[in-house]
């Protein structure tokens, strides 16, 4: 299973593009890091990915994106929701039931999916919250809150999960919390796509880093091979690396 991205360029109301000729294919059990300054486009290309664009998002968008070689123009958002999950920066902003349970289960009964409650138990345990299922989410730590987020995704069975800036909030304990996670389900055979800018986490738990520059792919390959290169780092307004173990 795979995403591609195929010479895919997007703009919005002023038609200045945002992302240009971008091509670009995700593989099924990768752990990849879209890195780059603001602005540079990242967010545009994860909602592209995603199918937010052109479903929920309007642009002005030529080439194709597809999911397991179908256009995402031509499937559903629910039908796209269950290959392709999406995990926003602040929890805050989109958990808003009483408890941690109904807030996995909310997705699950809106797209009425099989065995609910096997679906919510098994994806609350993937990320170490079964204990909290009666818990009200806004009593959780930040942390716990995003992995709130990722259980949500987990629980409709999602393929690739992206994730835009998602320890962004976080305190270094929570981060490293939700990057344990991350690499725990990679492990376990999905598909992380992280939007950061901590390159220090990016070297630690991404295998590939894809860099953008004013919309444009100026880097793609193996992290520690990216993130080594002074001029690419530097080009694209990226903080070095301190610690290259």
């Amino acid at each position: 299973m795979s995403i591609i991205a195929d010479d895919l360029t997007v703009s919005y109301k002023k038609r200045v593009p945002v992302l240009e000729h971008i091509s670009l294919e995700i593989d099924s059990g990768e752990s990849i890091a879209l890195l780059g300054e603001n602005g540079s486009g990242k967010t545009s290309l994860a909602y592209c990915l995603n199918g937010i664009i052109p479903h929920s998002s309007p642009a002005y968008v030529t080439g194709t994106v597809t999911i397991r070689g179908k256009d995402t123009r031509k499937m559903s958002i629910g039908e796209i929701a269950c290959n392709v999950g999406m995990v926003f920066q602040d929890p805050d902003l989109v958990i808003f039931n009483p408890t941690v349970a109904e807030e996995v289960a909310f997705g699950v009964q809106n797209l009425k999916l099989d065995q609910p409650q096997k679906r919510i138990s098994a994806a609350l345990r993937k990320v170490g919250l079964k204990r909290f299922e009666d818990a009200d989410p806004q009593t959780l730590s930040e942390g716990r809150k995003q992995l709130l987020c990722i259980a949500c995704v987990l629980a409709m069975g999602t393929e690739f999960i992206i994730l835009d800036e998602p320890v962004a909030h976080l305190d270094y304990k929570n981060a490293l919390m939700v990057y344990e996670v991350l690499s725990h389900l990679q492990s376990q055979g999905k598909t992380i796509l992280v939007i950061e800018h901590d390159t220090q986490f990016v070297w630690d738990y991404c295998d590939r880093t894809v860099i953008l520059h004013k919309g444009k792919i100026i880097a793609d390959g193996m992290t520690k091979k990216i993130l080594s290169q002074t001029d690419i780092v530097q080009n694209a307004t990226l903080r070095p690396v301190l610690h290259q173990r």
